[in-house]
Formats: C-alpha cells, sequence, structure tokens
C-alpha cells in the first residue's frame, strides 16, 4: 500500500504531462508558445517527402546481377553442350550453327517469363532447345517491373553434321 502512495506522490510531485489550456482559448488551434507570440492562423506542419527509392544494386540493375549471371551462364553452358544436336521431324541435326544472342525476360518474381532467339534460329529445333534453356531460370526475386537481358550463346554443330 504504501509502494502505491508513493508512485501517486511521485507523479503529482513531477506535474502535469500537458500544460492545461486556458479556458479563453478553447476551440482556438494552438499557439507557438516558444516564440511568445500567439498566432490567428493555424500552425502548417509540413511533412517530408517520401524518401527515395534505394539505388538497385550492382551497379543500376534491379535485380541481383551475381545471382542472374550464374544462372545465364549455366543456361548458355546447356546450350553450347546440347541444343546443336537438336534434330528435325525427320531426326536430322541440322542447325543453324553458330553465335548469337538470346533475350531473356526476367520477371520480378524471380522467374524467367521466357526467352525469345533471333533468325535463322527461330522456330528452328535449336533456337527452340536455346529458348527453353532459357525459359525455366529462376533467380532472387527483385523489386520493380520485369526487365529484359541479352545473353551471348554459341550453338555447336554436333560431331560429323556438317
Amino acid at each position: 500500500m504504501s509502494l502505491g502512495l508513493a508512485v501517486l506522490g511521485s507523479a503529482a510531485a513531477c506535474g502535469p504531462a500537458k500544460p492545461a489550456a486556458s479556458p479563453s482559448h478553447e476551440g482556438e488551434p494552438p499557439t507557438s508558445e516558444a516564440s511568445g507570440a500567439a498566432s490567428s492562423s493555424p500552425v502548417a506542419t509540413e511533412t517530408p517527402p517520401p524518401a527515395p527509392p534505394p539505388p538497385p544494386p550492382s551497379g543500376g540493375v534491379p535485380y541481383d546481377k551475381d545471382a542472374v549471371e550464374i544462372g545465364l551462364k549455366r543456361a548458355a553452358r546447356q546450350v553450347k553442350g546440347n541444343c546443336g544436336a537438336a534434330t528435325d521431324e525427320e531426326g536430322k541435326a541440322s542447325g543453324p550453327w553458330g553465335k548469337t544472342t538470346v533475350t531473356v525476360k526476367l520477371g520480378h518474381n524471380g522467374h524467367s517469363q521466357g526467352a525469345t532467339i533471333p533468325a535463322p534460329y527461330d522456330g528452328k529445333p535449336v533456337g527452340n532447345c536455346a529458348t527453353r534453356a532459357f525459359a525455366i531460370l529462376t533467380f532472387p526475386p527483385f523489386a520493380g517491373g520485369d526487365t529484359t537481358v541479352d545473353w551471348p550463346v554459341e550453338i555447336d554443330a554436333p560431331a560429323g553434321a556438317h
């Protein structure tokens, strides 16, 4: 019981938490007492503008460049080692072979949204193989919208195919 009274007594000794409003100013906006001048207009409070979003990591790209490059390099190795032997309806590896670029759409959700390859590879078994290799990529999700990346690939002819 004495502890409760001690707490009440110390709270009373500190005084009220907020100054009481004077009865003559009821309904009026608060005034600035620090400057000593009363103002009849409301005090405008400025809210600071929202902080700009953090800059994208890895030199301006919105995604984890290192993690995405690991997946892209892996897919390019798959293309080089396997897609040159892709066969047509007759079971022949007919190419074309060589160096080209695959355009990969990186989804911000961490999954590839597909890939394209230019002519003369587009629509051919080797080109379909290459785009499938890049269409199954996964990587860490990132903020912002989807983005595209061009990635060089080499499609090697299988032994004895020329």
